[in-house]
């Protein structure tokens, strides 16, 4: 993980290892599945969703609409619920953000040309596109950069990768900030890149940031 040539916190490069078994999206959430895990059809005539801090959770907070493009303008908090109605549905499954070592893991590609596998600034129209629109990487996963950054459910420590276990990183124990990953549509392609790390406040929602899910088997 990490990079000797990005930013200060990308450093010291270090390898860790993944102990278990995961699955990820190979896509980032749509708002087509973000509004049927939200939609509660025995909600009552007025009836707010909010989050465990008071938060309302809209049906599709996003900006740019569109059933296949990616969801974004979700908070961090946001996402925890709609986690826990997936995990609701599914009792063979758990399923979550991934943390950042996951992250990394999945969508490290060393294949050259970023413009065939991400919409970023100089590409994107100033906007969202739907999801898949261009070349996987070398896992099969699609827009792991651009597009949308990705929420990832670590803390976020300036000097955690100078501490970090070898084995199944966690993240801070706690802190201010939440982590995401990747780059946007909004961001100029020197910052769409594996190692680089962003972080914004877990009620923050962002209209250039969204997330994809990991489950694991229960």
């Amino acid at each position: 993980m990490g990079s000797a040539g990005g930013e200060a916190d990308e450093a010291p490069v270090h390898r860790v290892r993944i102990g278990h078994d995961f699955e990820i999206g190979r896509f980032e959430v749509t708002q087509a599945q973000w509004e049927t895990a939200m939609l509660d059809p025995h909600a009552k005539a007025g009836a707010v969703r909010t989050t465990p801090e008071g938060a309302t959770v809209g049906g599709n907070p996003s900006h740019f609409k569109g059933a296949s493009l990616p969801v974004e303008s979700v908070s961090w908090d946001d996402i925890h619920v709609f986690m826990a109605r997936l995990n609701a549905r599914d009792r063979d499954h758990t399923y979550r953000l991934p943390t950042e070592a996951e992250w990394e893991y999945a969508c490290n590609d060393d294949a050259a040309g970023l413009s065939v596998r991400a919409w970023f600034k100089e590409n994107s129209g100033d906007s969202t596109q739907p999801v898949g629109g261009k070349q996987p990487n070398a896992r099969g996963l699609y827009d792991t950069l651009g597009n949308v950054a990705e929420w990832v459910q670590d803390w976020y420590g300036h000097d955690y990768y100078a501490e970090s276990p070898a084995l199944d990183p966690q993240g801070p124990a706690s802190g201010s900030y939440r982590v995401f990953r990747g780059g946007s549509w909004l961001d100029p392609a020197k910052y769409c890149r594996i190692t680089a790390r962003n972080f914004e406040f877990p009620v923050s929602r962002l209209h250039n940031v969204g997330f994809r899910v990991v489950r694991i088997l229960r």
